[in-house]
């Protein structure tokens, strides 16, 4: 019933972790979540009146097939200003969660057997999301001292002509070099 590739892809187990865990903390048992990368706090509170105001104007329709065009263009203005960059509101795209844009990213920009050198430790999906579209996930090694930030000496040793880089849910354009 699914493709050949899709029944080589290793299984998903942060949700089944997460639904055994809040299995558990229906029994009473105390658990800490660290499955999914969801905060553990609650969402502030000047972001639930905000959705709430937008709800009660009415906006609950399909937006831009991009984002918000005003919420791009703080995007850009963000970047911008935090660090110093030259980015229009036409070079940001607002999805839903990181997994989706990492998704919708890798299957506009891979090729077959293209490299993406990505930190370790990883989000679980990604190295499936590069797998999928053909291919192969590279690498890195962090640490902890270093703020799980991969030094850029190591992630230009792992680069060949067949690389993108990616880092910290943010995939730089192909790195090629001359071999």
């Amino acid at each position: 019933m699914f493709s050949r590739k899709s029944e080589n892809l290793p299984p998903f187990h942060v949700m089944e972790v997460l639904e055994r865990a809040h299995e558990l903390e229906r029994t009473g048992r105390s658990i800490i979540h660290l499955e999914i990368g969801e905060p553990d706090f609650p969402t502030a509170p000047h972001i639930c009146e905000a959705a709430m105001a937008a709800l009660k104007a009415g906006e609950t329709k399909y937006t831009h097939s991009l984002g918000i065009p005003e919420l791009r263009e703080a995007v850009a203005e963000y970047y911008n200003s935090r660090f110093g960059l030259d980015i229009s509101e036409g070079q940001v795209i607002v999805t839903s969660r990181t997994s989706p844009a990492m998704l919708l990213l890798f299957m506009g920009l891979l090729e077959h057997d293209d490299e993406v050198i990505m930190s370790n430790p990883y989000y679980a999906c990604y190295p499936n999301f590069v797998e999928y579209q053909g291919g192969k996930p590279v690498f890195v090694y962090t640490n902890e001292e270093d703020g799980f930030s991969p030094e850029p000496d190591s992630m230009t040793q792992k680069m060949t002509s067949n690389s993108f880089v990616q880092h910290a849910g943010i995939a730089a354009l192909r790195a090629r070099r001359s071999m």
